[in-house]
């Protein structure tokens, strides 16, 4: 579980957005980044037990975690800290185009699931040509009722073609698959379920619902011909 004070520490952040708020909160600060890393910790080692190609990562707790500060080199928005924690567990990291599993942490935001929001052109490619090629395998995943129950919002991705007229013979089903361009599930928990003591166990359940997309993405996407 996380603390409802890391969730009040976020809070407060998005009020006060600013480098000398945060210089005056140092302490508060620490508690909540070393409480998100101990809940990461459990978190991965839960995940260890249903995912060997997790277990075989190594991955570091820390290193799982999207850091406070954000890049202002591109954005308009010139607020200095983020007011959320993103938790990424992939096999592959730190490169990130892979399929993995998330937990986005906001005060009355907070996201589970896992898969493929966005990947590089040549990834994106490799899946496409994978859903044609078996989609009854990917369709059999996704419209399970454990799936459908777990993930009502269903596949989701950044964005999704207009047309895609690459394999024209395929059923109509097939291509509006093969329209997206991310391959992801993603649903809202509440706080409440966050910091129960069941919120491991919640969020692991949620984990293996998308481990069989996880792994039929990365199939794809390791394939070589």
């Amino acid at each position: 579980m996380i603390r409802q004070k890391s969730l009040d520490f976020l809070k407060e952040l998005k009020k006060n957005n600013s480098r000398e708020w945060f210089e005056q909160n140092k302490v508060i600060y620490q508690a909540y980044k070393d409480d998100i890393i101990s809940f990461t910790e459990h978190l991965l080692s839960e995940l260890e037990k249903i995912d060997l190609s997790i277990a075989n990562a190594d991955l570091v707790p820390k290193k799982c975690l999207t850091r406070v500060n954000r890049d202002l080199r591109f954005s308009k928005d010139k607020t200095p800290y983020k007011n959320y924690v993103l938790v990424v567990f992939n096999k592959n990291a730190p490169h990130g185009n892979t399929a993995g599993y998330f937990i986005h942490i906001e005060p009355d935001n907070c996201m589970v699931g896992g898969g493929v929001w966005q990947t590089t052109p040549e990834y994106l490619k490799k899946i496409r040509q994978e859903i044609s090629y078996s989609f009854d395998e990917i369709n059999g995943i996704i419209s399970s009722k454990q799936f459908q129950d777990t993930y009502p919002s269903g596949i989701q991705g950044q964005s999704k073609l207009k047309k895609f007229t690459d394999f024209p013979e395929k059923r109509e089903e097939v291509v509006e698959l093969l329209k997206m361009k991310g391959f992801c599930t993603k649903e809202l928990i509440s706080d409440k379920v966050l910091t129960s003591k069941d919120a491991i166990k919640t969020i692991i359940n949620y984990f293996e619902t998308t481990k069989p997309l996880i792994e039929y993405l990365n199939k794809a996407i390791e394939f070589e011909e």
